[in-house]
């Protein structure tokens, strides 16, 4: 089952009666694996129940205009991109297990990432309109040694459709297999340009092979992509919040070091999730608290490994 090609993004759509089933027949996975091999990126769509997503948004857009005004409020590569980061609800009615470890997206991953791949970081960005209307810098998530192979993958899940004028995320296909820490911008080397920014002259190399593209799909759609692959936040040029989640699954050999904090009121709803069909892990810290949002200036959003003898090995 070969995808299509909207946007230079390979997109597949569920049959409806494997939709309905909530099962992922092996012909699609096997065509997810081949392309976010190829591309390091894929969208799936009509995989999440739309009134899941309407509900989070609830409680999530107006949420963001709060955090943005906030004192001292830090906005990723500046407050000119108005992009904020903003966890999912901790609150038991609003978690999703079709948003938290979809049944479409696990055999994926586990095909990626080995055998119960292990959920690290669990957050989302969030698109406010800014007067500026400037992008961010292209960059990787990593600057660190890591493998020239799949080791983690990032779903975002955007709570409403994601469009050019609400900021849909520009992706560098294919960059993924040639990333490596020496390709982003150090203190050193950074100048009037942000830590973790490609180097310029990179981009113009890549641009030449194969330019970058902008993921506008609908709700209800996930986006799966490889940690090392190229990307930018757009300008939300809409007076509404775009909130698009992002889970950060990692790779068990790996030992990431990330962790958040969830209610421990949780831990048997979750468990029955990691010990479904395709079993995996959470990086959690149960806490003995009820509060539905997390804060996450506590937890560890290092996506570097635990484990200095993997790490060295690369």
């Amino acid at each position: 089952m070969e995808p299509i090609l909207k946007t230079g993004i390979p997109i597949f759509s569920i049959p409806e009666g494997h939709r309905k089933a909530g099962t992922y027949p092996p012909e699609l996975l096997a065509s997810s694996i081949k392309h976010l091999h190829a591309s390091g990126v894929i969208v799936i769509e009509n995989a999440i129940d739309v009134k899941h997503l309407d509900s989070l948004n609830a409680v999530l857009a107006p949420q963001a205009k709060e955090l943005a005004s906030a004192p001292g409020r830090h906005f990723n590569f500046g407050a000119e991109t108005g992009n904020i980061n903003q966890a999912p609800p901790s609150d038991e009615k609003l978690m999703f297990p079709d948003i938290w470890a979809n049944q479409f997206i696990m055999p994926t991953l586990a095909a990626m990432l080995g055998p119960e791949p292990v959920l690290q970081y669990a957050s989302g960005n969030t698109a406010l309109r800014t007067p500026s209307n400037i992008q961010q810098p292209v960059h990787s998530d990593i600057d660190f040694p890591h493998p020239n192979f799949p080791f983690s993958m990032v779903v975002n899940i955007p709570l409403v459709d994601m469009t050019i004028e609400n900021g849909a995320i520009e992706i560098w296909p294919g960059t993924h297999l040639t990333t490596f820490e020496d390709q982003v911008l150090t203190p050193g080397q950074s100048g009037d340009l942000p830590v973790r920014a490609i180097i310029p002259e990179l981009l113009q190399l890549r641009k030449a092979v194969c330019p970058p593209v902008r993921a506008a799909v609908p709700k209800g759609s996930i986006i799966v992509r490889d940690l090392r692959l190229w990307h930018a936040g757009y300008p939300n040029l809409t007076p509404d919040p775009r909130v698009m989640l992002a889970f950060i699954w990692q790779a068990a050999w790996w030992c990431g070091r990330s962790w958040f904090e969830l209610p421990i009121k949780l831990r048997a709803l979750l468990s029955t999730w990691e010990n479904g069909l395709v079993r995996f892990r959470i990086a959690a810290r149960w806490v003995d608290k009820a509060e539905a949002y997390r804060r996450q200036e506590i937890e560890d959003s290092s996506l570097r490994s635990l484990d200095a003898a993997v790490s060295g090995l690369f």
